[in-house]
């Protein structure tokens, strides 16, 4: 009765074993880019002027912005003080100068490559230099503008090029939020040539498509490496970048006046 009957066990000697395939089926980093949506919400933040929440992914990021307030300050100043604060959560890889010196992160930070390092001098000084272009402080003299940049999430997959022009949507958003007097519409972009920029379209129109990219005003612009020397190219790659923008544009400004 202890005997193991072989047959029910193997099966006939004729039988086939069946057989699966081992190889696991993954989707490309471009797939996984291209499913990827967007989602954004603004007013989140009840007390701030404006604010913004966006989901790109696993990168998650807030921007509030609170002002213009007055300054106590003794001295007069003829426009408003704009001040800048990016803050990303402390288990995030981070770097204050190039990301280029791996002793800099902390012993509880994961260690990624290069490219994929967040450097917060560059959030910072292009985010000072695309909102002081853009903000009309002379409207607001004798007080100050907070902005407050939050990077809640993010992963290891994500570039610091592709983040970059994320966390300046999310202070574009905010700011369209607040109704501060700003000059125009803002919309920042990462083309595939690693040229960021962050822009407007200037008071000047063209009928002519072509002719009118030349009236797009950059309010900030970061390459990390130069694609190419020639100068003609150059300009060809730029204006490529401005026309993904202004996609990018029409789509953002579409969604914040059916918010209205």
């Amino acid at each position: 009765m202890n005997a193991i009957d072989r047959r029910r066990r193997l099966g006939p000697a004729t039988a086939i074993p069946l057989t699966f395939p081992s190889a696991e089926v993954k989707l490309s980093q471009e797939t996984e880019k291209k499913d990827s949506k967007l989602f954004i919400q603004l007013s989140n933040i009840p007390t701030a002027t404006g604010s913004s929440f966006i989901q790109s992914g696993n990168n998650l990021l807030l921007a509030s912005v609170y002002g213009p307030r007055p300054s106590f300050k003794r001295t007069f100043n003829s426009k408003a003080v704009l001040k800048i604060t990016f803050h990303s959560s402390p288990f995030l890889s981070s770097s204050q100068a190039t990301g280029n010196d791996s002793n800099n992160s902390s012993s509880g930070k994961k260690h990624v490559g290069d490219e994929f390092q967040i450097v917060n001098s560059v959030i910072s000084s292009t985010l000072e230099t695309a909102c002081s272009n853009l903000i009309l402080l002379d409207n607001y003299p004798k007080s100050t503008i907070d902005i407050f940049v939050n990077l809640i999430s993010t992963d290891t997959a994500t570039k610091f090029t592709e983040l970059l022009p994320l966390i300046h949507n999310a202070v574009n958003l905010a700011l369209v939020d607040s109704g501060i007097a700003i000059k125009g519409f803002p919309s920042a972009i990462i083309s595939e040539n690693n040229i960021f920029i962050n822009s407007i379209h200037s008071d000047t129109y063209d009928q002519d498509q072509h002719e009118d990219l030349e009236n797009e005003e950059l309010l900030t612009f970061y390459i990390p490496h130069l694609p190419s020397n020639d100068e003609k190219e150059f300009k060809l790659l730029l204006s490529d970048a401005i026309g993904q923008s202004r996609s990018l544009r029409s789509e953002l400004s579409q969604f914040c006046c059916d918010k209205l």
